[in-house]
């Protein structure tokens, strides 16, 4: 009986490349329980076509939790000069942290949404990309206000003047 692999559905956007940058990428990718890479190399699983890429910018870390049967996933960064922002966090050289069923993931300007469905397989796992034409993630801007100006001063308190 064949037992059911575990899929990663892949969202990825890129603002201003288009398509060029997503030119490899195919719809399915089936791979072993080794890391998935993801950069510019010729060596990465996942190649997309971006100078401010590494040649392995990333990698897609499938693991075995203590007492479950299920396939989890960790994403390292592995990039000296740029970073890995992962729903919310910022990952430097090496920085690693576990994934969660839905994963946002911005790098070098791209933007991936990781949705991990869980599959009993300990052998191997499946990536079904999808190239969209717009945004995945919204990161709200720091806005510089003077919100503290409009805060009413507090009186005196009695007996204080």
């Amino acid at each position: 009986m064949e037992r059911p692999l575990t899929v990663l559905r892949m969202s990825l956007y890129h603002p201003t490349q288009g398509s060029a940058v997503f030119a490899t990428v195919p719809q399915r990718l089936q791979h072993d329980t080794s890391p998935l890479l993801v950069g510019r190399g010729l060596d990465a699983h996942l190649q997309l076509h971006l100078p401010r890429l590494s040649r392995q910018h990333l990698s897609l870390e499938p693991y075995r939790e203590k007492g479950s049967a299920l396939l989890a996933f960790s994403l390292k960064a592995l990039s000296r000069r740029g970073c890995v922002w992962v729903n919310g966090l910022v990952l430097r050289f090496l920085e690693q942290v576990p994934l969660s069923t839905i994963n946002r993931v911005a790098f070098a300007g791209i933007q991936m949404v990781v949705h991990v469905e869980g599959g009993t397989s300990l052998e191997a796992f499946v990536c079904c990309f999808h190239v969209s034409p717009s945004p995945l993630i919204y990161r709200p801007q720091a806005e510089e206000t003077d919100e503290w100006e409009d805060i009413p001063k507090e009186p005196p308190a009695p007996g204080s003047e």
